[in-house]
């Protein structure tokens, strides 16, 4: 169920990433926003299912949704992207130890660590908009590269889960 949410969340971040494109203020941006929390945490939760306990997993998804929901709804109301920062951020930290410390029952875990340095070189894309912009003489910038860097790491992820195989039986790591 939750990697399903988290790939309709990248499905939407198309609409709602269109319409800001097409019309950028912080009203459309929520439209941007809100789709990728949905992504971040359906992720989240879908790897703590995978490494820590399948009952964990299924239990965090709906709290999990929610606060992605409030980052953004905290961002809109009092402009403040701090909370919206670690939703999107502290997956990134907390995955690598708990890949760690709780092996996965699935095969091709490289494939999560390539998806994680794409996603990582997005937001350094992101963060290089204007050099990258200067760099190439005007002719790309770092965000539309973010868009396709973005696009890699969810490409892998879904090669990932099309690849795996199961390696403990499910009722092991129930």
């Amino acid at each position: 169920m939750a990697w399903s949410i988290f790939f309709a969340g990248v499905g939407l971040v198309s609409f709602g990433s269109g319409w800001y494109h097409l019309r950028p203020d912080n009203a459309s941006l929520v439209w941007d926003r809100l789709p990728m929390t949905i992504g971040f945490m359906a992720m989240t939760s879908a790897l703590l299912g995978e490494h820590v306990g399948e009952r964990l997993g299924r239990w965090m998804l709906l709290p999990a949704l929610l606060v992605g929901f409030w980052s953004v709804a905290h961002w809109q109301k009092f402009d403040d992207l701090r909370f919206y920062a670690w939703v999107q951020f502290a997956p990134l930290l907390v995955l690598p130890a708990m890949m760690a410390l709780f092996p996965s029952r699935y095969s091709h875990r490289g494939l999560l660590w390539l998806a994680m340095g794409f996603y990582a070189l997005a937001k350094v894309l992101e963060a290089c908009d204007g050099g990258i912009f200067r760099l190439t003489g005007g002719i790309i910038g770092g965000h539309p590269l973010k868009h396709l860097a973005s696009a890699a790491a969810c490409w892998t992820l879904l090669e990932m889960l099309k690849r795996r195989n199961c390696s403990l039986p499910v009722t092991a790591r129930s």
